[in-house]
């Protein structure tokens, strides 16, 4: 092999080779130091603490079932539900699964419908009892479901539990 040949050889395999390197490494180019940005919401919360919170908020709903008057669990719920950092209100909502449902994906559609509508009820009670603590008893609201967005989602057998989310007003 001639000396020019070699040279060509070689230059071929170490292009050939930087070109592998490059694709492995997503042919990214060399990026500058980027700002290090806090989280936009300094206690992000993960599942866990958001399964945590909703059952704490099912714990005390279901008292409150069990003993509609009682101003020492709504106060208790307030304490749950109120979030004043953000500003917002949650609670959680429950739905139960029909168990030989002819159509699995509609019922669960309507399961998952009915928690939110239970969870958004729960928000009415919450507002009314933020201006007075001992009125409407539970099962005697009347108002609007305020706009809501599901923030957790959780499916076990039978059920469907959902917490939803409003701004405080």
């Amino acid at each position: 092999m001639s000396g020019s040949r070699a040279k060509g050889l070689a230059r071929c395999c170490a292009s050939l080779i930087l070109l592998l390197t490059l694709w492995n490494s997503g042919c990214k180019k060399e990026e500058s130091p980027r700002e290090i940005k806090p989280l936009e919401t300094a206690a992000a919360e993960t599942d866990i603490q958001l399964a945590r919170l909703a059952g704490d908020l099912l714990s005390v709903q279901e008292r409150i079932r069990e003993l509609p008057g009682d101003q020492h669990l709504r106060t208790r719920l307030l304490e749950l539900a109120v979030q004043p950092t953000t500003g917002k209100l949650r609670t959680a909502g429950i739905g139960k699964i029909a168990v030989n449902a002819p159509n699995p994906a509609l019922e669960m559609q309507n399961v998952e419908r009915a928690a939110f509508i239970d969870g958004c009820r729960w928000l009415i009670y919450i507002r009314a009892w933020q201006k007075n603590i001992t009125s409407p008893d539970f099962g005697r609201i009347q108002g609007n479901l305020p706009a809501a967005t599901i923030i957790y989602r959780h499916a076990s057998p039978g059920q469907v539990v959902v917490m939803v989310e409003t701004d405080v007003q």
